[in-house]
């Protein structure tokens, strides 16, 4: 039996526990904005071959306060900045937009599987501005339930299909696209699409009233729990044709990521090159099921429900499930089905992997 269908065996009665506790768009680029300015095989572990014990507990921190999208404590909730989530969907084909701008300053990275031919990135940004912010490119239908969990954030896109519009218009996202949207320009020195940029101030000025305020989306732990998991200090995931690798650096406590074999970079000022690795403090792999949309055809990731979670932080790695119900819910990771001790992460910066739930496309080794 595998790791995940062990996960997965007894989800069911784990998922209506919880419950009783708890109470493309790219086939169509003319409706975007156009007008606008190797790891060790004796160390190498799979998602599949390793168990845990229903008994293993985590300790959770107790309550303190937190900023809601890195969990840095905070003294007062004045600290939170009074502004909505934003969203910003940035294109992810390795080939033509590396670097992109923004990715080191958004407090969370969600990087879903659009196609065959490459993945696109929602960054979202709270406690951090950045200018510029790019490429932005159109969003999925599937960004609906990944994203109401921030409680109506501002969703800053290039359009799309007029399904995928109609869907994105008619949900709770605050929809700043760029067909109607102002504060978007091309920049010189791209290529269409991949040139529309803008930047955070520009678009949190358009914010209305109906913007929400994000909640804190994950839970935390301390160094101790953290501790606890197995050590797993590189990891490659696998989201169709593009081949994701994070290594962990214990001085820096950060990520550090590759993208087909080279190093993944980002524009920075702070760099004398300009340019910087895509680092974090977290990475989560959250296995998910993608059907196809009706919309568009495009894959579809089903992340409402439960499937196999895998939280890497301080160079560990802690298995269990992931339970959603609602598109509001937050992002909840237990260590399994029968006791749903939470998972924790330790505050800062997460980038969230949504692979689909096959388990050769995760594996992970302690290289140190």
């Amino acid at each position: 039996m595998t790791r995940s269908t062990r996960l997965l065996a007894g989800l069911l009665a784990g998922a209506l526990f919880v419950a009783a506790c708890s109470g493309g768009d790219d086939a169509d680029e003319s409706t975007e904005a156009s007008s606008t300015a190797e790891v060790d095989e004796t160390t190498t572990t799979t998602a599949a071959s390793t168990t845990t014990s229903s008994s293993t507990t985590s300790t959770t921190v107790p309550d303190v306060l937190r900023m809601p999208l890195t969990g840095e404590p905070i003294e007062s909730a004045d600290e939170v900045p009074d502004r909505p989530a934003l969203v910003v969907k940035i294109s992810n084909a390795p080939s033509s937009v590396v670097p992109q701008a923004g990715l080191n300053l958004a407090d969370l990275v969600i990087e879903e599987v659009i196609n065959d031919q490459a993945t696109r990135l929602a960054a979202v940004f709270h406690t951090t501005d950045s200018d510029p912010v790019g490429p932005i490119r159109s969003g999925r239908a599937q960004d609906i339930n990944l994203l109401l969990a921030l409680d109506r954030p501002l969703f800053a896109w290039s359009g799309g299909n007029p399904s995928v519009t109609r869907a994105i218009e008619e949900s709770d996202l605050i929809d700043l696209s760029a067909l109607h949207s102002p504060g978007y320009y091309r920049r010189s020195g791209r290529s269409s699409p991949n040139n529309l940029y803008s930047d955070t101030d520009a678009l949190w000025s358009q914010a209305t009233d109906e913007a929400g305020r994000p909640p804190q989306v994950f839970g935390y732990d301390d160094d101790e729990a953290i501790a606890e998991g197995e050590p797993a200090t590189t990891i490659e995931v696998v989201l169709d044709s593009v081949d994701a690798r994070w290594e962990y650096d214990p001085e820096s406590g950060r990520y550090f990521r590759w993208q087909d074999g080279s190093e993944h970079t980002t524009e920075s000022t702070e760099s004398e090159s300009g340019v910087e690795q895509v680092w974090v403090d977290n990475v989560i792999v959250m296995m998910a099921d993608y059907g196809v949309n009706t919309f568009d055809g495009n894959p579809d990731a089903q992340v409402l429900g439960s499937n196999p979670v895998y939280v890497f932080s301080g160079g560990t790695v802690r298995e269990g499930v992931w339970l959603r119900f609602k598109p509001e819910d937050p992002y909840s990771f237990f260590d399994n089905v029968d006791d749903l001790n939470p998972i924790g992460l330790h505050p800062g910066r997460t980038w969230l992997e949504i692979p689909r739930n096959q388990d050769e496309n995760l594996t992970w080794s302690d290289e140190g």
